[in-house]
């Protein structure tokens, strides 16, 4: 399946826009949140339409038209900035309305059906919700991480012609070096790290949100811990091991372009220690203040996670030796 990245690009900042009007009370964490949401917006676009006219340098705009392109950027931001502005305003009374608390609650029911472990079927719809919860982590970190490559590639001065992301987790951005450029080696170290920059930056960001907030509840520790776990944990192991197993992977394109991979094993291990640590801080919080030392959801926690990549990689080998799986390809 192919998407224009104009077309994509709105779905997560929309998203943002009705959970936030849903789920945070204070109107000026709103306001914040929808001026970073669209100052974000706008820089990816205005990167997108540098790719555009470096893809299509001979004036040959087949993908998406120049012309149309800017339209849509002004009608969204006119659009998103009104949006913003009348949800504000008018913040109490559409929290009251009947279809935003509906939302509300279920949102509410699903976070506490997640601790509950009472019966064999509450285990059940526990690690069913926390498989599904470990997945849109999971697609949200590849997205970053696959638009890091992307973007990185406009910033050294070349352009990217597709990112495609499959539904087992796996995705790349093809790129176009000049095998005669004279930075070459510098400009292929800046992409091949720019996913990591991007994916560790974002949940940076994410988490030090989550940890300021004042009051947390399980849910807002579950969440830090997927994240450091899906993002940096994730992207450690994947910087620091794949070069000695010959695995595909961002640090073997380091090898390949004359990178020892005992150097970048030493580079990328403290960042792993550390991520580790972190995780770990975090598993105690959580254990201490919100399980009260019940070990019980620690251990449907970890079964949880050993299922989402047990059966990550069932559908890799699926998809490798048996048949192709549906992907998305962005442009």
């Amino acid at each position: 399946m192919y998407f224009y990245w104009a077309i994509i690009a709105p779905i997560l900042p929309a998203l943002a826009i009705f959970l936030s009007a849903v789920l945070i009370k204070e109107k000026k964490r709103i306001g914040l949140l929808f001026l970073g949401v669209l100052c974000v917006f706008n820089i990816y676009v205005s990167l997108n339409i540098i790719n555009i006219f470096r893809r299509d340098y001979n004036g040959d705009f087949s993908i998406f038209p120049l012309n149309n392109c800017l339209t849509y950027v002004i009608f969204f931001n006119i659009v998103f900035l009104s949006v913003s502005i009348l949800l504000i305003m008018r913040l109490d009374s559409f929290k009251e309305n009947q279809s935003i608390i509906d939302v509300h609650s279920f949102f509410f029911k699903i976070k506490e059906n997640i601790f509950k472990l009472d019966k064999t079927t509450d285990k059940l719809i526990s690690i069913f919700l926390l498989f599904c919860l470990f997945y849109i982590v999971g697609f949200l970190n590849l997205y970053i991480h696959e638009f890091g490559h992307a973007m990185a590639d406009i910033l050294v001065g070349t352009y990217y012609g597709e990112i495609r992301i499959n539904f087992f987790l796996q995705g790349w951005a093809s790129g176009n070096l000049m095998g005669d450029d004279p930075f070459l080696l510098l400009k292929a170290t800046i992409i091949s790290l720019g996913g990591l920059i991007a994916e560790s930056l974002f949940a940076s960001i994410l988490l030090l949100i989550i940890l300021r907030k004042k009051e947390k509840n399980s849910f807002t520790w579950l969440l830090s811990i997927v994240i450091s776990m899906l993002f940096l944990n994730r992207v450690a192991l994947y910087f620091t091991f794949p070069q000695f197993l010959n695995i595909s992977s961002d640090v073997l394109s380091l090898v390949n372009i004359g990178f020892n991979p005992w150097t970048l094993f030493f580079i990328f291990f403290p960042f792993l220690i550390m991520t580790f640590v972190l995780t770990l801080k975090l598993i105690l919080r959580f254990y201490k203040t919100s399980l009260k030392s019940n070990n019980k959801f620690l251990v449907i926690y970890f079964l949880s996670l050993t299922t989402y990549i047990v059966v990550l990689n069932i559908l890799r080998v699926i998809d490798e030796f048996i048949t192709p799986l549906a992907s998305l390809s962005f442009y």
